[in-house]
């Protein structure tokens, strides 16, 4: 009989996120699900990766770690320390508490966790639940686990990165596939 699929998830909210324990409760009967996510919050770290300080890996539970640093430190040591003897099947990031649209996706942390597994030849998903105030993630994470589901059918491209951003308060009954789009902050400065 055949091993499970190794599902390595992680996110930028940090381990004790609502979303990420929505993510997990929605795959983990898809497969064997290993967390690493970030001690602390995370949002808009971008790709950072330390490398000038030592990391510390802790268990919390049974496949279950935080870091004390950023989501891209995450990926790394799971996929190169906690996960060495067995290749994840896919990464999965989120869900994030608020989109990851258009030149967003650059400051994500949630998208750099998800990048860096796709580097390293883990294809990897993002989602987001892409509203402010919402709380609720149990839309996002139906969506997910059927993505999830779909992608361990048929599995995908081992560089392959898809940012995936759920609508609140909606069941979402499709998808649609999109381009990034553009967006800017405006560039004011607020001196004092």
């Amino acid at each position: 009989m055949s091993e499970p699929p190794l599902i390595l998830v992680s996110n930028d909210d940090g381990h004790s996120s609502e979303g990420l324990r929505a993510l997990v409760a929605a795959v983990e009967t898809l497969g064997e699900v290993v967390v690493v996510a970030p001690e602390q919050e995370q949002s808009a770290a971008s790709h950072a990766i330390s490398i000038h300080r030592p990391l510390r890996l802790r268990e919390l539970r049974p496949r279950w770690y935080a870091v004390d640093g950023t989501p891209t430190d995450c990926s790394w040591l799971a996929i190169h320390h906690v996960l060495r003897a067995r290749r994840p099947s896919i990464m999965l990031a989120g869900i994030n508490h608020g989109p990851n649209l258009a030149d967003d996706v650059t400051y994500s942390g949630t998208i750099a966790a998800a990048m860096e597994a796709s580097i390293f030849g883990v294809p990897a998903i993002a989602f987001s639940l892409a509203g402010r105030n919402c709380r609720d993630f149990a839309p996002a994470a139906r969506f997910a686990r059927a993505l999830v589901q779909a992608a361990l059918a048929r599995p995908l491209p081992p560089r392959l990165l898809l940012n995936v951003n759920v609508p609140p308060g909606v069941e979402p009954d499709g998808y649609v596939v999109t381009r990034l789009g553009k967006h800017s902050y405006g560039s004011g400065v607020v001196e004092k």
